[in-house]
């Protein structure tokens, strides 16, 4: 009788064991992965966790869990806005140790005195970030290992990485990827591993990794990344795309004509050769062709005409001139 019983508690826990490894996090609502109304998926359901007690320690197993750096906010009252479904826990109390959010102190799984109007949510960090650079989008690569901002190594550090970075904080594509960069003094210590994305991935986080040999990257330095909020270009005529017509360009985004102001024959002759369309024959200016002044970009390019992009060539954006009955930028190619 006693083994019979014996056995029984061991088979429950193991049950209750692997419950615990099939449910699912996300954050939901909050314009990234990694901020946003938290939500556990169990057998099937998407719930939410009452906010009564919710604190930053309660945030950081949450963003730790979910590979997304420091906890920054724990957000009460729906601030995310309202979830539907069960709500899963109550009074969550994390001590900061626990590895997923359902092993902390709470009243118990589904039991609690809440509605939606109290979800719980959470704003982290993010596993990436760029420092020391000119603004968020340029600068050093340094990963959150839960405790504190890493640098990467720049040796075997690609491309195609620095392309899933760069789409993971909103800064467009890639630029350039740059290396020797020194380490400063308060570093510690480097990232361990290598990351091997194939450019594809939606964040640094779910791409492959490989262990440095004996923990120590070979490096001559810390990476460094630099994006661009221009992503795209184009010439339309007629309300199409071809090798002829007012100059667009998507810029975080959002698809927007360029002034005529500070065009030039070298920013035209970079934009034809991108396109795949020969050479610039002409700049003329062209007809105001959008409606609406938020549609119209006052970023000036200024390229010496050798560059393979036009977001490879500097950039000013402040101030502008004004567009509102001028002319947008124009360019027939070859």
């Amino acid at each position: 009788m006693n083994v019979t019983y014996f056995c029984s508690v061991i088979e429950l826990e193991e049950l209750c064991q692997w419950l615990s490894y099939s449910r699912q996090i996300r954050l939901v609502d909050g314009g990234g992965r990694c901020s946003g109304r938290v939500e556990i998926l169990d057998q099937g359901s998407w719930g939410t966790i009452c906010d009564d007690s919710w604190d930053l320690e309660d945030a950081r197993v949450v963003c730790k869990q979910l590979g997304c750096g420091e906890a920054l906010d724990a957000t009460v009252s729906s601030f995310f806005g309202t979830g539907s479904g069960p709500i899963w826990l109550d009074e969550v109390n994390c001590r900061g140790e626990e590895s997923q959010v359902w092993r902390c102190p709470s009243w118990g799984w589904q039991q609690h005195n809440c509605n939606h109007q109290e979800d719980a949510g959470v704003i982290c960090s993010g596993f990436v970030r760029l420092a020391g650079g000119d603004g968020p989008c340029s600068g050093r690569v340094e990963v959150h290992s839960g405790e504190a901002w890493t640098p990467v190594s720049d040796g075997n550090f690609t491309l195609p990485t620095a392309q899933v970075i760069c789409a993971e904080l909103g800064c467009g594509k890639a630029v350039s990827v740059l290396g020797h960069m020194p380490f400063r003094e308060s570093d510690g210590q480097v990232w361990a591993e290598e990351f091997r994305c194939d450019g594809g991935e939606p964040g640094l986080w779910s791409c492959p990794r490989v262990p440095c040999p004996g923990g120590t990257c070979l490096h001559s330095g810390a990476a460094q990344v630099v994006c661009s909020v221009y992503t795209e270009v184009q010439l339309m005529k007629n309300g199409t795309s071809q090798c002829e017509g007012q100059v667009e360009m998507k810029i975080s985004g959002r698809w927007r004509a360029l002034c005529a102001s500070h065009w030039s024959l070298a920013n035209a002759n970079v934009v034809c050769r991108q396109l795949g369309c020969g050479v610039a024959i002409s700049t003329r200016r062209g007809p105001h062709l959008v409606e609406g002044g938020d549609q119209i970009s006052t970023a000036q390019f200024h390229c010496s005409g050798a560059e393979s992009f036009l977001w490879s060539c500097p950039v000013t954006a402040l101030g502008g001139p004004d567009c509102s009955h001028g002319n947008t930028a124009s360019v027939i190619c070859s």
